[in-house]
């Protein structure tokens, strides 16, 4: 038999098992189908067809053609680091990044609202409690210094009180409510 019918017979044979290697490519890949079952399957063709045409010819004639590429394609995959798959193919698809077109302000962007805005935690809440429960001497305290930040002296010149009463009595209101919600922490 001629190079050239030899030739014909092994395009003849690899057009006919094309389909069962595709699905075989997909099958070796598993969950990379997407990614990587079409590059492995031109790259194994590639490999199988750079092979002496005789060795192509006698694997068609004896139907070993189609598993010869499937384990060419097992190995590619399978076998890591040190394979031309990897290093034509797979490496870049897991490394590269894609350029970013968006924008990370998700402040003002209305399809990601503030997450758990209007829940209260259990903290929050005993917190709440509180501050209801306390004297006004106190809820002003808590009111000027914590909400307000203001300082001790401006707390002091407005309400014509001590400084070191402001400051005192606000430790005190701190330090009781922070005994009563430890629990919740």
């Amino acid at each position: 038999m001629t190079d050239k019918a030899k030739k014909r017979f092994v395009d003849n044979h690899i057009t006919k098992i094309f389909p069962q290697l595709q699905i075989n490519a997909e099958k070796v890949c598993g969950a990379g189908t997407l990614k990587w079952a079409d590059d492995l399957l031109q790259l194994s063709m590639e490999m199988f067809l750079e092979k002496p045409l005789d060795v192509q010819y006698d694997a068609c004639l004896n139907n070993r053609a189609e598993n010869f590429c499937t384990y060419i394609m097992n190995f590619q995959l399978k076998r890591g680091k040190t394979t031309r798959f990897f290093h034509t193919h797979r490496k870049f698809l897991g490394s590269t990044r894609e350029l970013f077109v968006g924008t990370y302000d998700y402040d003002n962007d209305p399809e990601f609202p503030q997450p758990f805005d209007d829940e209260v935690s259990m903290v929050q809440r005993c917190v709440d409690e509180q501050l209801a429960e306390l004297n006004p001497f106190d809820k002003m305290l808590i009111q000027e210094r914590i909400y307000q930040g203001a300082t001790f002296k401006e707390m002091a010149a407005k309400y014509n009180i001590n400084y070191n009463s402001l400051s005192q009595g606000l430790k005190e209101t701190l330090k009781e409510i922070k005994k009563t919600c430890q629990h919740l922490r």
